[in-house]
């Protein structure tokens, strides 16, 4: 039998924790900084425009919908409340050097913002069915908690076991769910201004905030430094052939 490539990577370990630990954090690209500061900014605006949900003020209601959220205030400030710390939490795990320097902290707020998570996806599976525009918004609501929860799921699992890059995959994945909320805002004032009528733009915003967001995210994954295709799909790959 002849004897391994030592430059070769081994199947038996693949994309280890150590090996993703002992690269050092490069420093961002001018781009890719732009990208992070403009995601934070959408994502901050957001939560602040969204907060004022959670005074359970009538008035900051939307008209269609205040009675709805008034019959239901428990789900409606766990979506909110949750929403709103794991879009603030979110982008700063994606910092490399913060990832690097401060690995404890990079956990604890990890961990926070899967609660968050948690509670945003939960009280949104409560308060869909009860939406507008049935049904198509309510299931293109649905599907978007579904997914937030699973993908959040997936990333807590590849960190427990310290599978790094799929980890970081469905991470992405996570938060490009949880960036709906921004994308959301974003499309109803500009079909508003394209004269798309209301109920329209509501049943198509409530499936494209999370689906071009979800191609972007897939965009970005597949430029993850060292990423194999597997780590995309969470298969594990083939042991190469003896000899």
């Amino acid at each position: 039998m002849n004897a391994p490539d030592p430059r070769v990577p081994s199947a038996a370990a693949p994309y280890s924790t150590a090996t993703a630990a002992a690269r050092p954090a490069a420093r961002p690209a001018p781009a890719r900084r732009a990208g992070w500061w403009t995601v934070t900014a959408l994502a901050f605006l957001t939560a602040l425009f969204t907060a004022r949900y959670l005074t359970l003020d009538p008035e900051a209601f939307l008209d269609q919908q205040r009675a709805v959220y008034l019959a239901h205030r428990g789900p409606l400030v766990l979506h909110v409340g949750g929403g709103v710390l794991a879009i603030l939490l979110g982008p700063w795990q994606f910092l490399p050097r913060l990832r690097a320097r401060r690995p404890a902290l990079h956990r604890s707020v990890g961990r926070l913002y899967l609660l968050a998570v948690l509670a945003a996806g939960t009280g949104g599976l409560l308060m869909a069915p009860r939406g507008l525009v049935g049904p198509v918004a309510p299931i293109g609501f649905t599907g978007l908690a579904v997914l937030l929860l699973l993908s959040s799921a997936l990333a807590w699992r590849a960190g427990r076991r310290r599978d790094i890059l799929r980890h970081r995959a469905w991470a992405v994945r996570s938060f490009a769910l949880i960036m709906a909320a921004a994308t959301l805002r974003i499309w109803l004032p500009v079909m508003d201004l394209a004269g798309v009528p209301f109920d329209q733009a509501y049943a198509t915003a409530a499936w494209t905030c999370w689906l071009i967001n979800l191609v972007v995210a897939e965009h970005l994954i597949a430029r993850l430094p060292g990423l194999p295709p597997t780590a995309r799909t969470g298969r594990v790959p083939a042991a190469p052939p003896a000899g």
